[in-house]
């Protein structure tokens, strides 16, 4: 399974769990959090992320894309918002699909926020990153 990692940074912090099939995506969200003193996951599918979830440690966190290929996004959103055991893990959508049924399908399923990337700022995503993990780095 190329391109899942589990990256860990020095600092004790929060983990974010990265599913996006953009390896570009991935790579920059995770240094972004990592020089913040979270500790990353990356998947490139949801399929990836599923096998990350039942296997690893569960995230604080997760930036989940829409558009990828098999499980896309609002699918896996799905099969979290479906399980007890997942449900309550704070998901924030960060992905280039902007209509307006995406948006109010993810929100329906309890994503906590949808980033538009064309749209969004890194202050803006870390400032809700902050806020559903609750850590402040030093």
């Amino acid at each position: 399974m190329s391109g899942m990692q589990v990256e860990a940074h020095s600092e004790p912090g929060p983990t974010v769990m990265i599913i996006d099939d953009a390896e570009l995506s991935r790579q920059t969200l995770a240094r972004l959090l990592q020089r913040e003193g979270y500790t990353t996951m990356c998947a490139e599918s949801g399929n990836q992320a599923l096998h990350l979830l039942r296997e690893k440690s569960e995230p604080d966190l997760i930036l989940l894309d829409v558009k990828m290929p098999g499980l896309d996004g609002l699918d896996l959103l799905e099969m979290l918002h479906d399980n007890p055991q997942w449900r309550a893990l704070p998901v924030v959508m960060l992905t280039a699909v902007a209509d307006t049924h995406t948006v109010h399908r993810s929100l329906q399923l309890g994503a906590k926020a949808y980033l538009i990337k064309a749209a969004f700022s890194v202050g803006e995503m870390m400032t809700l990153v902050k806020e559903f993990t609750g850590y402040m780095p030093q």
